[in-house]
């Protein structure tokens, strides 16, 4: 049984360890082809399906990002900017009220 148990703990950490990765490589992605231009916070406002990220990427690669592996951002947008996720409250900057 602890064998057993031992072996799903380990692909879980192997799985762990691959979704982290991914992450990173999605967020550096993201960092190069999309900070050039603008702000992080503008994608952060955003949620929007796999297929509209897709949408969104052809036409900034239109405009000019370099955009070096686009499965890996587009996954990337997907999972973190979801249409399925919630828009984030706005900042507040400090003295406005």
């Amino acid at each position: 049984m602890m064998l057993v148990a031992g072996g799903l703990w380990a692909v879980a950490a192997g799985c762990f360890a691959a979704d982290s990765q991914a992450n990173e490589a999605g967020r550096k992605a993201e960092q190069t082809a999309c900070v050039a231009c603008h702000s992080l916070r503008l994608i952060d406002s955003q949620r929007l399906s796999a297929a509209a990220w897709g949408k969104e990427m052809d036409k900034m690669v239109g405009w000019g990002a370099t955009v070096p592996d686009r499965q890996i951002l587009l996954d990337y947008l997907t999972s973190e900017y979801s249409d399925a996720k919630p828009v984030p409250n706005p900042a507040i900057s400090v003295g406005h009220r």
